[in-house]
C-alpha cells in the first residue's frame, strides 16, 4: 500500500536524523509526537493526512465560541459583514483524528456549522491580505482527503487560507519572485511550499524531521507532480545539491543538511510554529542558522508566548531578537490566529537582486 512506502521512508529518515549531530535531533516534545503521528499514519493511511496528522501541525478544528481564533473571526465579521462565510457548503466532517482523542470522530452538526463559518471567515481574510492573486487562482487540493468546504464553486480550506496569508506577508520582503531561493524549517505536510511554488517560479527547500518530511514529500509529489520534487537523500556536498535544484521545484532535506548550504545562499528563510517546540539551545541554534543562510529576509511566525513542558522551556516574542545587521521591518499579530506573531527581518545590507 502507498502508506507502507511512506512509513519505510520515514524509518530511513529517522535513522539519518539519529546519526546527525545532537543539536539537530528532536527534543522530548517531538520524540513522543513523532510516535503519535506515525501511529496515525499507520492506522488511517497517508491518503487521509488532512483529517489526521495535519491537525497536529497547524490546522485547527476551531468550533468553540471561546476559541480566540473564533472570537477574532466573529469580531471581524461584525465589522465587515459578508454572506460568504454563511453560504459556504461543507460535506460531513468524518474520520477526524487529534492528539486529544483516541479514535476517529465526526463533527456534530453544530460544530460543523461553526467550523464552516470559521473557515469561511479565514478565507475572506486571505482575500483581503492577498497581494499575489492567489485566492483567485488556487483551490484546496484533493490530495490528503481534506474536509470539503466550498465558497461558491471553489474548494477552500483553513490551511490554504493561512498559507496565502503567510505567503503574502513574506512577499513584503520582495523575495517571493521568480528565481528566488526559499528555505522553510518545519513544513508540516508542505502546505506553504505548495502555495509558494504556485505563486512564483522559485526554488523551495524544506528542512524537517520525519514523519513530517516524508509526508511533505508524498504530498508535494501529488499536488505539484513528481518531476518538480527533489526527493530526500543523503547529499555529500553542495555541488550535488545545486545540480539537482531547479526553479519551480521543491527539495526535501533533514535539518542538519542546512549546513550544506553556504551562508547567504537563500534569499528568504522562514519557519512557522516550530521554535517553542524545541529545547532552548536548539531553538537558539536554528534561529542563528536561519539568519546565517539568508541574504535578504527572515520570516518568523511563532507563538507570542508558549510553554513546552516536555523540554522545560518557555519562549516569548522578545526572545526572537536577531543581532545586527538584522532589523525588524514588519511585525503584526497574526490576522487569523491571534496567539501568534508575524515578524519579517531584513539585514541593513539587503538588496533585491
Amino acid at each position: 500500500m502507498e502508506h507502507d512506502a511512506v512509513i519505510a521512508t520515514i524509518e530511513e529518515m529517522r535513522r539519518d536524523v539519529a546519526a546527525a549531530p545532537e543539536i539537530y535531533r528532536p527534543g522530548a516534545f517531538w520524540e513522543q509526537l513523532v510516535e503519535d503521528n506515525i501511529d496515525m499514519l499507520r492506522r488511517e493511511g497517508i491518503e487521509n493526512l488532512k483529517r489526521t496528522v495535519s491537525n497536529n501541525y497547524y490546522n485547527w478544528l476551531t468550533v468553540s465560541l471561546r476559541d480566540p481564533q473564533m472570537q477574532l473571526a466573529i469580531r471581524r465579521w461584525v465589522r465587515h459583514p459578508s454572506l460568504a462565510p454563511l453560504r459556504g457548503r461543507m460535506e460531513p466532517a468524518s474520520g477526524l483524528r487529534t492528539m486529544g482523542r483516541p479514535d476517529a470522530f465526526e463533527l456534530t452538526a453544530k460544530a460543523a456549522r461553526r467550523y464552516r463559518f470559521f473557515v469561511g471567515c479565514a478565507w475572506e481574510e486571505a482575500r483581503r491580505q492577498d497581494t499575489l492573486g492567489l485566492t483567485e487562482r488556487l483551490t484546496e487540493p484533493q490530495a490528503g482527503n481534506p474536509i470539503r468546504l466550498w465558497r461558491s464553486s471553489r474548494l477552500i480550506s483553513q490551511d490554504l487560507a493561512n498559507s496565502i496569508v503567510e505567503c503574502s506577508f513574506a512577499a513584503r520582503s520582495g523575495c517571493v519572485r521568480d528565481g528566488a531561493r526559499v528555505a522553510e524549517l518545519g513544513a508540516g505536510y508542505g502546505r506553504l511550499a505548495h502555495v509558494f511554488c504556485e505563486a512564483r517560479e522559485l526554488t523551495y527547500c524544506i528542512f524537517d524531521i520525519p514523519p513530517a518530511l516524508a509526508v511533505s514529500q508524498w504530498y508535494l509529489e501529488q499536488v505539484l507532480g513528481a518531476g518538480r520534487v527533489v526527493r530526500y537523500r543523503r547529499w555529500e556536498d553542495i555541488e550535488q545539491v545545486q545540480a539537482a535544484l531547479r526553479p519551480g521545484g521543491v527539495a526535501l532535506f533533514t535539518p542538519d543538511q542546512l549546513e550544506l548550504f553556504p551562508d547567504g545562499w537563500f534569499h528568504l528563510t522562514q519557519t512557522i510554529s516550530t521554535l517553542p517546540e524545541m529545547p532552548a539551545r536548539q531553538a537558539e541554534h536554528f534561529l542563528a542558522v536561519l539568519a546565517a543562510k539568508s541574504s535578504q529576509a527572515l520570516f518568523l511566525k511563532q507563538w507570542q508566548r508558549w510553554r513546552n513542558e516536555a523540554d522545560d522551556v518557555e519562549l516569548t516574542e522578545d526572545q526572537y531578537a536577531l543581532p545586527a545587521p538584522w532589523r525588524l521591518t514588519d511585525r503584526r499579530v497574526d490576522p487569523i490566529q491571534p496567539a501568534f506573531f508575524n515578524q519579517l527581518w531584513r539585514p541593513d545590507s539587503a538588496a533585491v537582486a
